[in-house]
């Protein structure tokens, strides 16, 4: 399996269209808009490709969030199939290979929209979940969620307390991890029955530290 980052400008329209197939093929159709909106506001792009066919993609971004150095995952998606985990996790981690050469020495935010229990669990590796069973988020956690909300361009349907976005009708932009098993538990009740296809999701984050980012966290997973 190859994963590879480019910037998300060079993807060219053919390229385009086999992300759209690649998101219908697991649920999430009508997102032609939202990929265009991705390559404006996302800049980067992380393919997975083995033998000249295209597995995965995921849309990143590396900035800072109110001075804070985030990552922060865009729409994404995995082929079916036993691989599935592999990919989500490969390219997950390609964004924290970059952010370990962009933010040296820093503490970065890791977050994005989440509509699956295998996808919360991606966050297993970072301290501070949020957020996470049993535990009451501070006012400034609360505050970050809005922050978030807002870059994400779904602050009108967020609800602060719950870290929810309300259902817009249709399928919105998310990491899916429909493909993949993972979780357990604890994702479980979070996730709840978050419903994807009709734009519901969670905003979920975490923090990598500056020794996890150094030490290739997300690598060998």
């Amino acid at each position: 399996m190859q994963v590879e980052s480019r910037d998300s400008i060079s993807l060219k329209p053919a390229e385009l269209d086999e992300l759209g197939q690649l998101l219908a093929s697991v649920g999430l159709v009508g997102l032609d808009g939202e990929l265009d909106a991705h390559v404006e506001t996302f800049p980067l792009v992380v393919l997975a490709n083995e033998d000249d066919a295209r597995h995965g993609f995921l849309f990143g971004s590396l900035e800072r969030v109110g001075g804070t150095p985030c990552i922060l995952w865009g729409l994404g998606a995995a082929r079916k199939g036993r691989q599935a985990g592999t990919v989500v996790k490969g390219m997950v981690g390609e964004l924290y290979r970059r952010a370990a050469i962009s933010f040296p020495d820093e503490d970065v935010l890791v977050a994005g929209r989440i509509g699956h229990a295998a996808a919360y669990g991606l966050l297993g590796s970072l301290a501070d979940i949020v957020p996470r069973p049993s535990y009451t988020p501070t006012g400034e956690e609360r505050a970050w969620g809005r922050r978030l909300a807002k870059r994400f361009g779904c602050d009108a349907r967020y609800d602060d307390r719950a870290f929810s976005v309300g259902p817009r009708g249709t399928p919105d932009a998310v990491l899916d991890a429909s493909t993949m098993k993972g979780g357990g538990k604890a994702a479980t009740a979070i996730v709840g029955s978050i419903d994807v296809t009709i734009g519901e999701s969670v905003i979920a984050f975490g923090w990598a530290t500056a020794d996890a980012l150094a030490n290739g966290i997300g690598h060998g997973a």
